[in-house]
């Protein structure tokens, strides 16, 4: 199955895809993000361009582990994303991806503008290469209640 992962941000927005097996992630260009619709439209456009299965969202906590009031955004983000795409949609833990992905595009030599303009998507690609690392047992508790993505 092809994932699409989104590594939601206030400001901009990365998505990643996997090839159709699930063995790897790709980053796709980033967004700037214009408000919860914006990116929500955005991301069921990018899930039926892309042929996504299912969608893995990066979910922010903080370094201890814990949820936060970003967490709980996402959350409400991804229970939208759920009802709009009727695909099944992923919360994976997420710490400091944004920092790995600088650090791996800092190896590659990706510098200023250009390792910005990567940034996001390489976020969302480590977010998901995470995901499909997991045995698939794990992934299941990653998913989302059904109770979660119930109308409003």
């Amino acid at each position: 199955m092809k994932y699409l992962a989104a590594d939601y941000g206030e400001k901009r927005c990365g998505f990643a895809v996997s090839d159709p097996d699930g063995r790897g992630a790709f980053p796709r260009p980033a967004f700037a993000v214009r408000g919860r619709r914006h990116f929500l439209d955005a991301a069921v456009e990018t899930a039926a361009g892309e042929g996504a299965g299912a969608v893995v969202m990066g979910l922010p906590l903080r370094l201890d582990g814990a949820e936060n009031a970003a967490s709980a955004h996402v959350r409400g983000i991804a229970a939208s994303l759920a009802r709009r795409t009727g695909l099944p949609v992923y919360l994976m833990p997420e710490i400091l991806s944004s920092f790995e992905a600088e650090a791996r595009l800092r190896e590659a030599g990706r510098k200023g503008k250009k390792l910005k303009k990567a940034l996001d998507g390489a976020a969302a690609a480590a977010v998901l290469e995470s995901f499909l690392n997991l045995p698939e047992e794990k992934r299941r508790l990653l998913m989302l209640h059904r109770e979660e993505t119930r109308p409003d």
